[in-house]
């Protein structure tokens, strides 16, 4: 039983990155209670379909990809990423019947996304578009992939977000100071002004030095984390930091995150580029043994210095649905 009061958010949730899945490769991936088998055509365009053939229920993701279909390994039956049968090798008619659930795919940042809605509509809002992450990438270093596996929903992961209060607390850093939040629709906007975290600078990195801070979510499980003014380790040198945040629930109470981590090529070799990667690294690490013991407080006891908490909370009950 779920230790939280609601159920799985409505909206795009990450699959995998794009790097793991290769023209004609498939993986079994979870995705809100549920099994998906991902592919990639050998054209090299993602799919996604519940995991269980229609005909006998065997596992897609024993199969093998054949052109732009995923062939079942028990009998064969090909469908392809629209959810139709193609083929069925000792079948003279394909039933009209044939057919599965085709999970709307969006590949973009450097991440197959997946829709999930338990009533099986639409997508109604997009994904971000992040130049750092997609095409020729001017002005941009290596991209750098972390995963996690939480023991948390995603709602208490976007609290965390907004939970200024607990960063010197809890990450031993400088606090955020939230300067402005904005909610609209199924989009969230917060900027602050931040100073690095002291116990992770590294070399010359100035740490008294204040950057803006930038979080755009972009509905429950796609974020993007943009520092501006990152002071380098030589004077007048200023660089730029991406995050990408792909929070995707497996259970009611069990969450993977997927990032993936960018800064300016200016700074990249620089001491502030290093001590950004790992404070966003780490940092996460020091929340896990929180998360796993914290109880949901559905009516919490809130203080003038908790910033937009309460706010966070009813943005996100428009991603919830019965």
């Amino acid at each position: 039983m779920s230790k939280f009061p609601f159920p799985m958010p409505v909206g795009w949730f990450g699959l995998c990155f794009s790097h793991e899945l290769l023209a004609g490769e498939k993986m079994r991936v979870r995705l809100a209670g549920r099994d998906l088998v991902v592919f990639r055509t050998d054209s090299g365009v993602a799919a996604a379909l519940p995991n269980f053939c229609p005909h006998l229920g065997a596992a897609l993701h024993q199969g093998d990809v054949i052109g732009d279909s995923i062939r079942c390994a028990f009998h064969h039956w090909k469908w392809n990423g629209a959810g139709e049968c193609t083929d069925i090798p000792y079948a003279s008619k394909i039933p009209t019947k044939a057919k599965t659930e085709a999970i709307p795919i969006k590949e973009i940042n450097g991440m197959v996304m997946g829709w999930h809605h338990p009533g099986g509509l639409e997508p109604h809002f997009d994904v971000q578009y992040i130049d750092a992450l997609n095409g020729d990438r001017k002005g941009w270093g290596k991209v750098h992939y972390l995963e996690f596996e939480l023991p948390t929903c995603i709602q208490e992961i976007a609290e965390n977000d907004v939970d200024h209060a607990h960063f010197p607390y809890v990450h031993n850093s400088q606090a955020f100071f939230e300067t402005e939040s904005e909610f609209d629709g199924p989009l969230k906007r917060s900027v602050s002004q931040a100073n690095p975290s002291l116990a992770q600078l590294k070399g010359n990195a100035d740490g008294s030095s204040q950057y803006t801070m930038t979080r755009y979510s972009h509905g429950p499980g796609s974020v993007t984390v943009h520092a501006t003014n990152l002071q380098g380790a030589e004077p007048g040198l200023l660089g730029e930091f991406i995050l990408y945040h792909a929070a995707t629930p497996l259970e009611e109470d069990v969450t993977h995150l997927r990032w993936s981590m960018v800064v300016s090529k200016n700074i990249e070799s620089d001491d502030m580029g290093k001590t950004i990667l790992a404070a966003m690294s780490e940092g996460v690490l020091d929340d896990i043994p929180i998360w796993e013991e914290k109880a949901y407080q559905p009516n919490p006891v809130l203080c003038d210095g908790d910033g937009p908490i309460a706010k966070n909370r009813k943005w996100f009950e428009q991603f919830y649905v019965s």
